[in-house]
């Protein structure tokens, strides 16, 4: 019978809204000596309103794995517990997918370190989960209230979205009292909370035990919003007619568009932790990844204290993997600018298409310092536009004092300075930048 079920279930779970997702996919043990813990615990936690079973997993030589549940229940965590027992010395790195059912592809958690010393009888065996199965102090209720700026009484089914690592994680809607209690991991989420006849506002929010309530005040737009609002060119939706090809995206028909060689050159400085940027940047990225297609390459640089190459130049064709890369960007360091902009040329020359849009498209809330630091920026631009590449600037809720070095380099590169403040906005800018610039003439 429950094999049954499980058949049943992997059949219709796709036209069911579901989503795992997991802290983290990586591990870096550092050095490994006899004493050592050799176990990792990832989490997988299902966002979606459907149950979700681990189905199965491969574990490569020296990997023992345990679940704490092979079920997933709807806003529950389990545990996967992954050991590696060295038995000789020298560095490891092994992936290990692990199947659930409502992903189409696995989800590879991967650990690395350096084996210092082994014992060669030392069991393979995974430990036990001895006490409890689930990280139950990582989570919180967390009480949100949306109320009237001007008279404070509650508003009613208001909605609120929530946004965690780029993706919508929960599309919730207010009480009669105004508000929703919802039980969430401690982490940084965004909020967009919508009131028909009270505008939007947005928010990022740390949750944990201390910081488990928020307030949302909604009513007449600030001269700020209204600022904003006017600055926004609106899209028209274009409507384009059913492709009959197998490469063209919505968004993208092969016919209209040219392909394109996209480098993301992504500021994770400690300032994007701020604010929610890095996750507003996230969205409009995973949004951009979507509509492009396999005839279109994308890489991205990162930088900060450093820069560092995390996804080489490739044909669009794993979307899968590349929004979890996109995920799991992290912020930290201080900003080098100049540094990753370089790299982000090497790359795009590397890969350069011809007859195609070559574009490096930088993501900041920074200014550049054009006259001193980084000065020979606007020179390095002016020769790369010389070679076919061009360069568009993305500041994400950045202040207005940053917009003129910004828009120096964009203009010098050929390209448009873009500005990111909300989550609609996010969700538009890069793919509208994209069609300006791949439209056939």
């Amino acid at each position: 019978m429950n094999k049954i079920l499980v058949i049943l279930f992997l059949i219709i779970t796709p036209f069911l809204k579901a989503q795992v997702v997991f802290n983290t996919s990586h591990h870096n043990f550092g050095e490994l000596n006899t004493e050592d813990q050799k176990y990792f615990d990832f989490t997988l936690t299902n966002a979606g309103k459907v149950p979700a079973f681990i189905l199965r997993i491969e574990e490569p030589y020296g990997i023992d794995a345990k679940f704490s549940n092979k079920e997933i229940a709807p806003d529950s965590t389990v545990i996967v517990r992954i050991k590696y027992t060295p038995k000789r010395k020298g560095k490891f790195k092994k992936d290990v997918p692990v199947w659930v059912s409502v992903n189409n592809e696995p989800i590879t958690f991967t650990i690395e370190g350096e084996a210092k010393t082994f014992d060669i009888n030392e069991s393979l065996a995974c430990p036990d989960f001895k006490v409890n199965k689930q990280p139950v102090d990582l989570k919180s209720d967390l009480k949100i209230n949306v109320i009237d700026v001007n008279t404070k009484k509650p508003i009613e089914n208001a909605t609120v979205e929530i946004i965690w690592d780029g993706l919508v994680y929960k599309n919730l809607r207010t009480d009669k009292n105004g508000e929703i209690i919802q039980n969430l991991k401690w982490d940084n989420y965004y909020f967009v909370v919508n009131a028909e006849g009270y505008g939007t506002k947005e928010q990022d929010v740390y949750v944990n035990k201390n910081n488990n309530t928020i307030e949302f005040q909604l009513g007449e737009p600030t001269e700020e919003e209204l600022a904003i609002v006017e600055d926004t060119i609106p899209v028209e939706p274009e409507i384009i007619p059913e492709p009959e090809d197998t490469i063209s995206t919505a968004a993208l028909p092969v016919n209209l568009y040219a392909p394109n060689n996209v480098v993301f050159c992504i500021d994770v400085s400690v300032s994007m932790k701020q604010k929610g940027r890095l996750d507003l940047l996230k969205a409009s990225m995973i949004e951009l990844l979507n509509g492009l297609r396999t005839i279109d390459k994308l890489a991205i640089v990162t930088y900060a204290s450093s820069t560092e190459t995390i996804l080489e130049s490739n044909y669009v064709t794993n979307k899968a993997e590349i929004t979890k890369l996109i995920q799991e960007l992290e912020a930290g360091g201080y900003t080098a600018g100049g540094k990753g902009i370089k790299k982000a040329y090497q790359v795009a020359r590397s890969s350069f298409i011809e007859e195609g849009n070559n574009q490096v498209i930088i993501a900041t809330d920074g200014a550049f310092n054009l006259d001193k630091g980084d000065k020979g920026i606007l020179s390095d631009v002016e020769a790369n536009l010389k070679k076919g590449v061009t360069i568009s600037v993305v500041g994400v809720k950045n202040e207005k004092w940053t917009i003129k070095s910004m828009t120096d380099i964009a203009e010098t590169g050929g390209g448009h300075y873009l500005h990111i403040e909300s989550f609609s906005q996010a969700q538009q800018v890069l793919m509208n930048e994209i069609k300006t610039n791949s439209r056939k003439k």
